[in-house]
């Protein structure tokens, strides 16, 4: 019984993993086009730029984007309503799904269904990975929504790094000193998945959702991807579930 369990862990998670970084992405993609839409810069709200039929966007969606024009919408001299764009991915979509998996997690029907809620957990974990991956990661950059946001209010990219840093610190020690350490129990799982969970959630944050930085977003953005990617092998023996 217990291999078995074992395995049906083992076939689901890339499946779910999938799942829900698409049920995370595509809401955040779809708050950016709608927001424009309402303010009178798109046509069609559904008119995204889908990034083509390559196997790896198929698979990440990683030339996937919201299809705004924001360089018309600052021509305009109408910053607020670039930030206001930008800020509607992570803001609009990514928090309220992120509080909403969270509360979900909670919920006895929910603990009653171990295959449901391992996929909410891993939904919860797509959506702060959606914060990670603006703050820290591509604050200090050019490019992005979150260079949109800054040039659209006038602000410095600091009070996001500071303010926005602890909030994204927080929930990510949140994550893995409550979120993760409930979820040993409530999926019932042995010391041997517990293991497979954590290296998965780090890698999955400080892997994958710290690659951005490495893309054409500056030497400081760079510097935090590789920084984020070098503290993965002391996370996880940080993180060893056998540990107190």
């Amino acid at each position: 019984m217990e291999k078995c369990k074992t395995a049906c862990y083992i076939l689901i998670t890339p499946i779910f993993i999938l799942l829900t970084h698409y049920l995370a992405m595509l809401p955040h993609e779809y708050a950016h086009s709608f927001m424009a839409w309402i303010l009178g810069y798109k046509s069609n709200p559904f008119a995204l730029n889908y990034g083509g039929t390559g196997l790896w966007n198929l698979l990440l969606l990683i030339h996937m984007d919201e299809n705004v024009n924001y360089d018309l919408i600052f021509s305009t001299g109408h910053g607020v309503h670039a930030a206001l764009i930008a800020f509607a991915g992570p803001g609009f979509a990514n928090i309220p799904l992120f509080i909403l998996s969270l509360w979900l997690l909670t919920k006895k029907n929910i603990l009653a269904r171990p295959y449901l809620y391992y996929f909410i957990f891993l939904f919860n974990l797509m959506n702060l990975g959606n914060f990670y991956d603006y703050v820290p990661i591509r604050t200090f950059t050019t490019v992005g929504d979150v260079s949109n946001f800054l040039r659209g209010l006038e602000i410095c990219p600091w009070w996001v790094y500071i303010i926005g840093g602890y909030a994204v610190a927080f929930l990510i020690w949140h994550f893995f000193s409550r979120t993760l350490i409930a979820a040993y129990s409530d999926l019932g799982i042995n010391t041997a998945l517990r293991a497979g969970l954590m290296i998965v959630c780090v890698g999955i944050l400080f892997g994958y959702y710290g690659l951005p930085g490495f893309w054409g977003h500056g030497e400081i953005s760079h510097f935090l991807s590789a920084t984020s990617e070098l503290a993965i092998p002391g996370l996880i023996i940080a993180l060893w579930p056998t540990r107190e």
